[in-house]
């Protein structure tokens, strides 16, 4: 696992694809033998300037400067095989619940044709381990302000409570 998260700091992928707006490496922690992946995307602007300076893939803003632009398919080629590496590391082993958080992460595991209103809220199998997706919780999102949607949310918070997975004490 240390081969592949030291690939993953060292990324330059896009940068040498002249995707000039990315500030590599990408945000990435943990350990092989944890119960929980989390999958998600970068966050926005202001998180990478107060917080994550050393370890953020951010592809930049909106060529409007609307908000922030989402990585293109070529970028998202580029990554995609360093998912693929962890995914086979942990699988197999205590890997027990994955967490796609946002549009980009769940397509990688779901669909992307389909509606987040078709996918939050239901599971699937990777391997071993379970894949339950939750929404982007950006405040920028209305998604998730809708009563229906927020009940998918909580449905599938129900699905991961349910998987009992133990918890280690945080040290004190």
């Amino acid at each position: 696992m240390d081969n592949i998260l030291q690939a993953i700091h060292n990324c330059r992928k896009c940068l040498d694809a002249c995707y000039d707006s990315v500030l590599p490496p990408a945000i990435y922690d943990g350990s092989i033998d944890t119960p929980i992946l989390i999958v998600g995307q970068a966050p926005g602007i202001e998180e990478h300037a107060l917080i994550f300076q050393r370890y953020l893939c951010y592809p930049g803003k909106q060529p409007d400067g609307s908000g922030d632009r989402n990585p293109s398919s070529k970028q998202l080629d580029l990554c995609q095989p360093y998912l693929a590496r962890v995914l086979s590391l942990m699988t197999g082993l205590t890997l027990k619940l994955i967490l796609p958080v946002g549009r980009l992460a769940i397509n990688a595991f779901f669909p992307a044709s389909k509606p987040l209103e078709e996918i939050v809220g239901q599971q699937m199998k990777y391997s071993q381990a379970l894949v339950i997706p939750l929404p982007h919780p950006s405040g920028l999102s209305r998604w998730h302000q809708k009563k229906e949607h927020r009940a998918l949310i909580y449905q599938a918070l129900g699905l991961i409570r349910d998987l009992n997975l133990t918890s280690t004490p945080l040290p004190r």
